[in-house]
Formats: C-alpha cells, sequence, structure tokens
C-alpha cells in the first residue's frame, strides 16, 4: 500500500497542469500577454493613416458643405429688348420769316465754287473800272447768287450760300479763304496799274465778311506783304488803315515770278478755296507747271486769273484758269 502523499502530489500535479492548460487557451484568445514595464503595443500603421485622414477629411467637407451653401445659385433670366417710345407732334406749318444768315464759320469742307469747262477757259468781259480814287462796287455777303457760279441762289452761285463773297477787276468769286496773289513787277508801272491793283485789292479784301480770310501777296521775284496778311488772316481784327498804308508805299520793280507766291500760300496750314491772280507779264510755262502741280498736290482750289494792261502772258493764265475750274479775264489799260 503506497503513501497517502503519493496520491495528493500526483493529483495536485494533474490539477496544476489543467490549470495551465487552460491558462494558455484563454492567453491565446486575448492576444499576447503585456508585461508590466514593457513597451506599449502600438497599433498598426495602416490604422493610423486612416484614422488620421478622417480626421482631417470630415472637417473640410464640412466647410466645404457651408461655403457652397452659400453660393446662390445662379439662373438665367430672361430679358426682353428695351424700346425707347417717343410722342411725335407734328406742328401745323407756319409761314416762315425770311432772315439774314448769322455770321458764322463753316465747314472747311464747303466747296467754293465756280466751275469752268476743262476744255476751254471760260473768258469773262471786265467790268468798267473807275478812275482812281472812284470808289468801287463790291458785292459781298449772303445774298442770291448770280454770275458765273453753279445754279443761283444761296449755295454754288457766287456771293451766296454763307462762304465770303467778293469782287476783284469785275470777277466775283466765293470762299472762306480768300489768296490774292498780285504782280508788282516794273511793268507794273505803266499807266496807272499799279494804282488800280492798289484800290481793287483793298476793296475785295475789305469787302470780304469778317469771318473770312486772306492772304495777300505782291511778288516780282521776290513776296512782300501788308502787314499780318503774308498768312491766312481773318479780316475780324485786321487794321484796314494799315493795310492801306502799307499799299500806298508799294513800287512797282523786277521781273514778273509768280511761283514764290504760290508756294507760300499752297506751304500753309490752310489750303485756300479761291485764288485771285493777276500779271502783266508774260509768266515762265515752267512755273505755270509749278503751279498747277501746287494746286493738284492736295484740295485744289479755283483760280481767277486777271491779265491788267497786257495780254503777254493770256496764253499761260488761261491754262492755270482752264484746269483749276477758274476764269481768264483780260483787263485793258485804263485812263492815265
Amino acid at each position: 500500500m503506497g503513501s497517502p502523499w503519493v496520491g495528493i502530489r500526483s493529483e495536485r500535479t494533474t490539477i496544476l497542469r489543467v490549470h495551465r492548460t487552460r491558462r494558455k487557451r484563454v492567453q491565446s484568445a486575448a492576444g499576447p500577454r503585456q508585461e508590466i514595464g514593457a513597451p506599449p503595443v502600438r497599433a498598426p500603421r495602416l490604422l493610423r493613416a486612416v484614422l488620421l485622414g478622417v480626421a482631417f477629411s470630415v472637417p473640410f467637407h464640412l466647410l466645404l458643405v457651408g461655403v457652397l451653401a452659400l453660393i446662390p445659385i445662379l439662373r438665367p433670366v430672361a430679358t426682353e429688348p428695351e424700346f425707347e417710345v417717343f410722342d411725335v407732334v407734328l406742328a401745323a406749318p407756319t409761314p416762315l420769316e425770311r432772315v439774314a444768315a448769322p455770321s458764322t464759320e463753316l465747314a472747311d469742307d464747303m466747296p467754293a465754287l465756280e466751275a469752268a469747262g476743262p476744255e476751254e477757259p471760260l473768258m469773262a468781259e471786265a467790268m468798267p473800272l473807275p478812275t482812281q480814287g472812284s470808289p468801287i462796287p463790291i458785292e459781298s455777303g449772303f445774298g442770291s447768287g448770280t454770275g458765273t457760279g453753279a445754279g443761283a441762289g444761296a449755295g454754288d452761285g457766287f456771293g451766296g450760300g454763307g462762304a465770303g463773297g467778293t469782287t476783284f477787276f469785275g470777277v466775283q468769286g466765293t470762299g472762306r479763304r480768300v489768296a490774292f496773289i498780285v504782280d508788282k513787277s516794273g511793268s507794273m508801272s505803266r499807266g496807272n496799274r499799279m494804282d488800280r491793283a492798289r484800290a481793287e485789292v483793298t476793296a475785295a479784301v475789305w469787302g470780304l465778311p469778317d469771318y473770312a480770310k486772306a492772304c495777300v501777296l505782291f511778288y516780282d521775284t521776290t513776296i512782300i506783304s501788308p502787314p499780318g496778311f503774308d498768312a491766312f488772316t481773318r479780316l475780324r481784327g485786321a487794321s484796314r488803315e494799315d493795310f492801306v498804308s502799307f499799299l500806298a508805299q508799294l513800287r512797282p520793280s523786277g521781273d514778273t515770278s509768280p511761283i514764290g507766291a504760290f508756294r507760300r500760300v499752297f506751304g500753309q496750314g490752310e489750303r485756300p478755296d479761291l485764288v485771285y491772280f493777276l500779271s502783266d507779264g508774260e509768266i515762265n510755262p515752267e512755273e505755270v507747271d509749278a503751279i498747277l502741280a501746287l494746286n493738284a498736290s492736295g484740295r485744289p482750289a479755283v483760280i481767277h486769273c486777271i491779265a491788267l494792261g497786257s495780254d503777254a502772258g493770256k496764253v499761260q493764265l488761261q491754262r492755270v484758269a482752264a484746269v483749276s475750274g477758274g476764269s481768264f479775264t483780260f483787263v485793258p489799260e485804263g485812263p492815265p
């Protein structure tokens, strides 16, 4: 018979083994046991990344939803075209009263003009001229137009339509800017040619409306002008006394060469509408070519040509008049 202590020990060993086996099973199901003082077991990296993404994503999307909620949804609104309605009332016709046109500035592009056929220059008979010292009649202003111009009444005819109208040696013309190119060569001392030229220029210039502009050049082989009239000068404010005083001291001399005067007239910023060209001598044909070229270099002007006391330059003057649409006039020698 064995010892009782051997049986107890054997039973105890069996119980311990069973207990250990159960404890291992429990630990296997719960995961590895963390020893006291051992480092903590960390969550897997993937789990941490997911949690971090969620932490940032949720506030961001909430903010985005809030912002989008504040933006109104724009929808196209159909609009209809707007029309402004006017009530037009026609007054009963009333008789019009004819009044004088005011002296106002005209547009630069207003044609000044009288037309002549290109084939043959217009020949005009000179009006009888008074003797020295007699008053010279001048037609100007806004009356109904007559004479060589196209049509009558206000508009294209001479002396009407609002442009400045005047007369020079019986030749009427209109224009806002009128140039006078007058011979003062030595041959102008014959008879009373120079005196007649002085009187005609004075009457023609001061017969223009005060809003018109005039340029006055006397030529031989040089050029000389009354004070202030070497360029286009408005008559309003100009001194007639100084003008007349200058002309009284003018003495004929030199040869006939008008090209310098034409260069002065057409070389200004303002081109003439009308040119009166007076000569008593023969003109170099080459200068005639140059004159016509100057006129054709921009808006052309009508050039009225006058031969005073001599028809030596008739052929050249007729050519200038024909090409420019002006007229040629021969004025015979006047009484001494």
